[in-house]
């Protein structure tokens, strides 16, 4: 188990978009990662938008 375990010691990799190894090509359409897009809402818009997604209780 101690081999194994020497093997993932190494950098992370993801934490740079190096692009693909050489002697590849690039398959992605658009280079630039996937980033998050956040825009900020009221407050009400927000409780509105949770309301319209939680399901009505039932009753037993």
């Amino acid at each position: 188990m101690v081999n194994g375990r020497k093997k993932r010691i190494g950098a992370d990799r993801r934490a740079i978009d190096a692009g693909p190894p050489s002697g590849w090509s690039e398959r992605r359409r658009a280079v630039e990662r996937r980033l998050p897009a956040v825009a900020e809402i009221p407050f009400s818009e927000w409780l509105a938008h949770l309301r319209s997604k939680t399901p009505e209780p039932h009753e037993t």
